[in-house]
């Protein structure tokens, strides 16, 4: 991250804070640094579209949600969602984290975890340098 000169500058990247705010969504709306977990401009506008339509606990929680999936994927491609969404949505149509899953194709959590085959080492080569180092100390 870039440094940020002065007592009172600071920058908080949404990627380090996001699983915190979830186990706790209830302090996001009164985060003291909540404007920064705004990465574009469409995300506020998401926001505010969600706390127009839900209780505030849930558009809290639906929008941390939604900014997980942007931390888990591209930003960009959570952002065309989200924009396509705000441009059809006229009040009516309700979307969540679900519908930008299913724009994006965003998991929220890996498949599977791959199973790596360990290599066999072959010891005989190490016991060789010590055999040549012998025969070079005994020179």
């Amino acid at each position: 991250m870039p440094r940020v000169p002065g007592a009172h500058h600071y920058q908080v990247n949404y990627r380090h804070v996001i699983d915190s705010l979830l186990r706790k969504p209830g302090g996001f709306r009164n985060y003291r640094y909540r404007d920064d977990l705004f990465p574009l401009e469409v995300f506020r506008q998401a926001w505010e579209a969600l706390n127009r339509r839900l209780p505030p606990c849930q558009a809290d929680l639906t929008y941390l949600r939604i900014l997980k999936q942007a931390a888990l994927g591209l930003e960009s491609d959570v952002a065309q969602a989200l924009r396509l969404l705000l441009d059809q949505d006229q009040g009516q149509n309700l979307w969540d984290e679900k519908t930008i899953t299913e724009l994006t194709g965003v998991m929220t959590a890996p498949q599977c975890i791959p199973v790596l085959a360990l290599p066999l080492v072959n010891l005989t080569l190490y016991d060789q340098l010590f055999l040549v180092e012998a025969e070079h100390v005994a020179a």
